[in-house]
């Protein structure tokens, strides 16, 4: 049977399951009958099991190899937030896979005030519980706040929260809840990816979100972290009067949201370059910011990123086979994209990184090397001349257009 979400819900007791066939298998055995919080308590042993800051109880864990997060709220704000979930998915943006919705019948629940003529009120108890689940690597921010929190550490986190706040964004969604606890992390090769991981909130628009709604986030974003400040310094066993996060840390991350939406509309406009040179300087410039640009033939916003150090070296072993020693490996891969932008304006078309690097790599690089080695004694570096030629190539050329 295929795992498309079937045209009726399917019921296990009082759990009534909106998801495809091999989901709601693996999550039928699960205590639907109590609440999340109570789950341990009915042998589900938990990854992870927390409150949301919209305080609805989160629990993560695995099953046949499949890692889900389950949120606990109401029956409709389950189906509006995987509807709102999808819809992210389907515009592009980093975010957790929506699997469905689990709807919990329960008895009514006594208000604490009387209706007309003295009558008791009731609420639904009904419970609905958002499903979704993890890509391979990514790590849920409880467990990254154990990490050492050195200020490179919190760069490395905002950077990566700011291109997720931009690109949703861009692409006509208003968070209205951004914070690092509603963001979980993917550490892949080395690079660091912010995925959304609550759309409750969410506002779905055609165009991009209007510079009102946009300030709006970055402004609850950065209250966020002054609160969240202490939930951090818990995770980190440090002392009450030792400040975790500070002002220096909001301000960093809206120069970085700025900077970055600056960038993006740039991009967007499609510069055309003429020469290596020029998109050698565009990528330095990244690169001076704390930003790398992975791919230039596709959609510029969701290639920027921040990466750890090795990602270059590991990525061009990826892409050639071949081992680049670190101090060249940033711009070696650079190289590559310049090359990337030349051969899709030249072929019409965009061209594959993958294309892009081995094109570069027989036609450019690997001649040059094996000439420079006729050239150079035994204890002369060909790839230390290469990018010593390459230097002076492009400054030569500044000195020329200026």
């Amino acid at each position: 049977m295929s795992n498309a979400e079937s045209s009726k819900p399917s019921t296990t007791n009082t759990a009534m399951f909106h998801m495809g066939v091999d989901d709601r298998h693996r999550l039928e055995g699960l205590p639907w009958h109590a609440p999340i919080e109570e789950w341990p308590e009915h042998g589900v042993i938990p990854l992870i099991i927390r409150r949301g800051e919209s305080r609805h109880p989160v629990i993560f864990v695995e099953l046949e190899g499949i890692r889900y997060a389950i949120k606990e709220t109401t029956p409709f704000m389950a189906e509006r937030e995987i509807r709102n979930l999808r819809e992210i998915a389907r515009r592009g943006i980093p975010s957790l896979n929506p699997i469905g919705t689990v709807t919990v019948k329960a008895p009514p629940l006594l208000l604490g005030t009387q209706g007309p003529g003295g009558l008791p009120q009731y609420t639904s108890g009904d419970r609905g519980y958002t499903v979704t689940s993890l890509a391979p690597r990514v790590v849920p921010h409880v467990l990254l706040y154990r990490l050492p929190f050195t200020r490179r550490t919190k760069r490395h986190l905002l950077s990566a929260a700011a291109v997720l706040l931009v690109e949703l964004h861009e692409h006509g969604v208003y968070w209205g809840d951004p914070s690092l606890a509603n963001i979980l992390m993917r550490i892949d090769g080395r690079r660091i990816l912010a995925i959304l991981a609550d759309a409750e909130t969410v506002e779905l628009f055609s165009g991009p979100v209007s510079d009102e709604l946009r300030e709006q986030d970055i402004a609850l974003f950065s209250e966020s972290l002054l609160w969240q400040a202490e939930d951090l310094r818990q995770a980190q066993g440090k002392a009450e009067d030792e400040e975790v996060v500070d002002d220096k840390d909001v301000r960093y991350f809206i120069r970085r949201y700025r900077w970055l939406r600056q960038e993006h509309a740039r991009l967007a406009a499609s510069p055309s370059f003429t020469t290596l040179y020029q998109v050698e300087r565009l990528l330095d410039n990244f690169n001076n910011l704390g930003f790398s640009l992975l791919d230039m033939g596709g959609r510029a916003l969701q290639e920027f990123t921040t990466v750890l150090p090795g990602w270059y070296a590991r990525r061009i072993h990826e892409l050639l086979g071949i081992n680049v020693p670190r101090r060249y490996a940033r711009r070696f891969y650079n190289t590559i994209l310049g090359h990337q932008v030349l051969m899709s304006q030249h072929e019409g078309h965009t061209v594959s990184i993958e294309e892009a690097a081995k094109d570069w790599y027989t036609r450019y690089h690997l001649p040059a090397v094996l000439l420079l080695r006729q050239h150079l004694t035994s204890g002369q570096d060909p790839m230390d001349a290469y990018f010593s030629i390459m230097n002076h190539y492009w400054k030569r050329y500044r000195w020329m257009r200026q």
